[in-house]
């Protein structure tokens, strides 16, 4: 989709329909709302259904100019509800359902005017009512909130208008370095995020560990990316023994994945550091699954997607600092070779791990990953994401991620990051006595421990690979990954949550 921009007087506007975006009643029309009825939509002021329009969550109208109107002959209004509500998701909800309105009708150059963007409540610290703030959030939502994955139907499947080619950003002067550079910034994580989205719900007999090595080498290619990938036997004969362990059940191959954005001048500086889990199909192995809902254990590689989504961004970005990214990818299997309850394996860092579920995956292939990253890269900050506990659900429900780590004021700045882009983080804590949960009679820890705090105790064993002196956190998105409801921005289906708040932190981390 291309972003243009149209400077001209609102009389002069060619744009077949324009948004407005309006709080619920009794709150006043914004001004960009105002100034167009005082002048060019004087024929809306007096509308009937201008009036009936309430401004609720969700509420989208289309009113129709009169006949000989020759600028703007539709506006689209959008509901943001209560004022005192408002919230970044707010605004990607209602642009999103706005350009799925055009979708509808056909039309494919809508408008956004600046002006419209102008006199949002700031309610809270961490949103920015700042216009270029405003605009980057609009346009994400409105591109995201398009998404569909039909690339695999061939009977009943919409064939129909994907969407406008081009959405105008409408304004009487020329648009400032930093209006520009919202632009940029929404094209780029937009772009993450759908990558993110289509690796999440690809079937996993597609979404394979090859075909991620696969897009990933692609995603590296098209943006001189320096790139790794380190098969089941490099990574044994290293002494990645846990990642190991998970993918020797399969006949998939399985690959760790590394890539690196070194952008010149950059490479004496300690880099940044994204961990994803890539199972790309959890059965829990010997610990066997129910079968209710299994097929969705395909997702359980969401949290590579989003680190794949991350680099797609900041190819596209062109950001000045140095990021590396690991995937350790594998397919969780119960087959004949497959490690079992009982079973110790010696990890990267050393230490040994008795295996008490085989469900238990994720943190073994990311605590290979996580020892490997802080040996190799000695990282300025270290970031690992997962579909790791269906603990953190039963916690905090499908809108909110987890947050650990081994500092506070890390764990408090990521959270905040992630509210500034309408991604939702709560912090649970690390204190040292959780461990007791994790000793082993017979080897360093156990991988699981009893049913309580399962998602501080995923991160606690976690922790164990991470030296103390590198800033670490754990997102566990297992319930934000997937959305059983379509919500405007996020459609039903994969989320490509994640990708927004490592993308921010990529960007602002030195000024924290």
């Amino acid at each position: 989709m291309r972003i243009e921009w149209q400077i001209a007087p609102s009389d002069e506007w060619r744009a077949e329909a324009v948004i407005f975006f309006l709080f619920e009643k009794p709150h006043e029309y914004l001004p960009g709302l105002r100034q167009f009825l005082e002048g060019t939509g004087k024929w809306l002021a007096g509308s009937t259904a201008l009036i009936d329009f309430r401004g609720k969550p969700s509420e989208v109208a289309v009113l129709y100019a009169p006949a000989g109107e020759k600028a703007v002959r539709r506006i689209i209004l959008v509901g943001l509800g209560p004022a005192e509500h408002f919230e970044a998701e707010r605004l990607k909800n209602a642009s999103a359902l706005a350009l799925r309105k055009c979708r509808d009708l056909g039309i494919d150059r809508p408008g956004i005017t600046i002006s419209a963007l102008k006199g949002f409540p700031a309610p809270a610290p961490v949103y920015s009512s700042a216009v270029e703030a405003l605009l980057r959030d609009s346009l994400t939502g409105a591109m995201a909130g398009l998404y569909r994955f039909g690339e695999m139907k061939t009977k009943d499947a919409d064939t129909g208008q994907e969407g406008p080619e081009t959405i105008l950003l409408l304004d009487d002067e020329a648009p400032g370095k930093v209006l520009l550079e919202a632009v940029d910034l929404a094209q780029s994580e937009t772009a993450g995020i759908i990558l993110a989205r289509n690796l999440t719900i690809s079937p996993a007999n597609r979404a394979t560990p090859l075909f991620i090595a696969d897009t990933a080498s692609e995603v590296a290619g098209r943006f001189g990316f320096k790139i790794e990938i380190i098969d089941l036997d490099l990574a044994r004969s290293m002494g990645m023994g846990a990642f190991a362990a998970v993918a020797k059940g399969s006949t998939e191959p399985a690959f760790v994945i590394i890539m690196e954005h070194s952008p010149p001048g950059t490479l004496d500086d300690a880099p940044l550091v994204f961990i994803g889990k890539g199972i790309t199909f959890d059965t829990g192995g010997i610990s066997l699954k129910p079968r209710d809902k299994l097929e969705e254990m395909k997702q359980d590689m969401a949290g590579a997607a989003s680190v794949l989504g991350l680099f797609e961004a900041i190819g596209r970005s062109r950001l000045s600092r140095r990021v590396a990214g690991i995937l350790p990818c594998a397919e969780n299997m119960p087959g004949g070779r497959a490690y079992k309850p009982g079973d110790v394996f010696r990890c990267y860092s050393g230490q040994t791990v008795e295996i008490i579920s085989t469900d238990a995956e994720g943190r073994l292939v990311l605590c290979d990953a996580l020892a490997y990253a802080a040996e190799r890269f000695k990282p300025a900050l270290m970031i690992d994401i997962a579909t790791l506990t269906g603990a953190s659900i039963m916690a905090l429900g499908r809108e909110v991620a987890a947050i650990l780590g081994n500092r506070e004021d890390l764990v408090n700045s990521v959270r905040q990051i992630g509210a500034s882009v309408g991604e939702r983080f709560w912090p649970l804590p690390l204190w040292n006595f959780y461990f007791d949960a994790l000793k082993s009679d017979v080897a360093d820890m156990k991988n699981v421990g009893d049913r309580g705090a399962g998602t501080i105790i995923a991160a606690m064993f976690l922790k164990q690979f991470v030296p103390d002196e590198i800033p670490w956190a754990h997102m566990d998105i297992a319930g934000t990954a997937w959305t059983d409801k379509d919500t405007g921005f996020s459609p039903k289906g994969p989320t490509g949550f994640g990708v927004r708040t490592m993308f921010e932190i990529a960007r602002k981390w030195e000024k924290k």
